[in-house]
């Protein structure tokens, strides 16, 4: 008897050390429900379930759910009998761990494209987004003014969302709000005229670009578009290039593309343009 109770003891121990360590290895999903417009890296691991699947077939997974992620979900939920309403919600999320098609925390940190993964932040080993021209394929086609943006660090995984509020050589930009300030503070280590590789998200469209954090030529406690003294960035006195309010910068900082150009010298940057080559998987 003795010994029957040790081996139903040793079974039942086996499985619970089998049940932890497999619990241990799953994604754990920090929301309860997933729709376009969302910013997480969670994203990034729907995205690479979706891609298992055949339902998303775009050549980068980001940390944004936009309408090419929405479509995929609903094509998902279309050919599982699911309500096809673009959402990733409860009954979504069961069908994709029944059909084992979610990564592990093991298999994403062994993934190149999605290694390595954390709650915050999602590291990209490399960015594939659209090299196009800024005066011939994007200014006032993809790209207009009053136009939000979502944009991506390549090296962070990290995304807040701008407003494009003037800009000709380039896209002037301001932050969305004080939330998106920070998030850029904490991507260049505060306000800086460093120039980081970044993916701009589009409609259906994934962008290479450069982008710097330096507020300028603006003051946030005056009204826009009138004329003003002691502008950010030494600019002086002149056009107040501050719309967005309440938003933590004063002013508006610079975003480059393919060919775009300064406003002050109008010359092509070198820096901006060896960015926008790495964000589109060139360097």
């Amino acid at each position: 008897m003795n010994k029957i109770l040790r081996a139903i003891s040793i079974t039942v121990l086996a499985v619970g050390i089998s049940s932890s360590f497999v619990s241990a290895e799953e994604f754990i999903f920090s929301k309860n429900a997933y729709k376009v417009g969302m910013n997480h890296s969670d994203i990034k691991v729907l995205q690479e379930a979706l891609r298992k699947d055949g339902s998303f077939t775009h050549g980068v997974t980001t940390t944004y759910f936009g309408t090419i992620t929405e479509r995929a979900v609903m094509d998902f939920q279309k050919r599982n009998g699911l309500l096809a309403d673009g959402i990733v919600g409860k009954r979504t999320l069961n069908k994709m761990k029944e059909l084992g098609i979610l990564l592990t925390d093991v298999e994403l940190n062994s993934t190149a494209v999605a290694a390595p993964i954390s709650r915050g932040t999602v590291s990209r080993s490399a960015a594939q987004g659209l090299y196009l021209d800024w005066f011939t394929e994007l200014s006032k086609k993809i790209i207009n003014r009053q136009d939000i943006l979502v944009i991506e660090d390549v090296d962070t995984g990290k995304s807040f969302k701008v407003k494009v509020t003037a800009g000709t050589n380039h896209a002037d930009c301001e932050a969305l709000s004080i939330e998106d300030t920070e998030i850029m503070k904490d991507i260049w280590g505060g306000f800086s005229w460093d120039r980081r590789a970044v993916l701009v998200h589009k409609d259906d469209s994934v962008i290479a670009a450069s982008m710097t954090n330096m507020p300028h030529a603006g003051v946030e406690s005056k009204p826009g578009g009138e004329t003003v003294s002691n502008r950010s960035g030494g600019f002086g006195r002149g056009y107040n290039f501050d719309f967005i309010k309440n938003n933590g910068m004063d002013g508006h900082v610079d975003l480059h593309f393919k060919n775009s150009r300064t406003h002050g010298s109008n010359r092509i940057d070198d820096q901006h343009q060896n960015a926008v080559k790495l964000a589109a998987g060139l360097k």
